[in-house]
């Protein structure tokens, strides 16, 4: 795995290595001996092969409460400019 994101650094670096063609990076990438979950995403612009080399894990949000106390997106509904716009006909 080290040697994979040492050859994702290098790729990021090198504007060569960045905007090869997939034959071009592919040959490079045998070159440096590159794991084939890199070789895979490389070529197929399909990150899974990475995820799955990393041994990645579906990681779920924390599950939240509104316990009714304000604070809810859903109580209010706004533009972003910080007031209340509830009730349209009241800034009128």
């Amino acid at each position: 795995m080290t040697n994979t994101i040492e050859l994702l650094e290098a790729i990021g670096r090198d504007a060569s290595l960045r905007h090869a063609t997939g034959d071009d990076l592919s040959r490079a990438l045998s070159a440096l001996q590159a794991s084939e979950g890199l070789k895979q995403a490389a070529l197929s612009g399909d990150d899974g092969y990475l995820a799955q080399e990393f041994g990645h894990r579906e990681v779920k949000p924390t599950n939240t409460v509104n316990n009714g106390i304000g604070g809810g997106s859903e109580d209010c509904e706004s533009d972003g400019n910080g007031e209340d716009d509830a009730d349209p006909a009241k800034s009128e």
